[in-house]
């Protein structure tokens, strides 16, 4: 596995995914990146090679009426 050197970084926007499951529920993922790494690597483009080394899941849990309420209220505001 390459190395790298571990650089700053801060998150512009984390989206979250949502699946309707069977059981009538709605489940909310989303990976928070918690360290990056760059490498001494570059891509065939030129671009630096970098190397998500740790990143986190979370999952929220929410019922169809939470999930239509919190759609609606992201509609209005945008």
């Amino acid at each position: 596995m390459p190395s790298g050197k571990a650089i700053g970084f801060k998150p512009l926007v984390e989206e979250w995914n949502y699946y309707s499951i069977d059981d009538g529920f709605v489940m909310g993922i989303r990976t928070v990146v918690t360290k990056v790494l760059k490498t001494s690597q570059v891509d065939p483009t030129g671009n630096p090679v970098y190397i998500i080394q740790v990143s986190q899941p979370v999952m929220q849990v929410l019922t169809q009426e939470e999930y239509r309420s919190m759609t609606s209220r992201n509609q209005i505001s945008k």
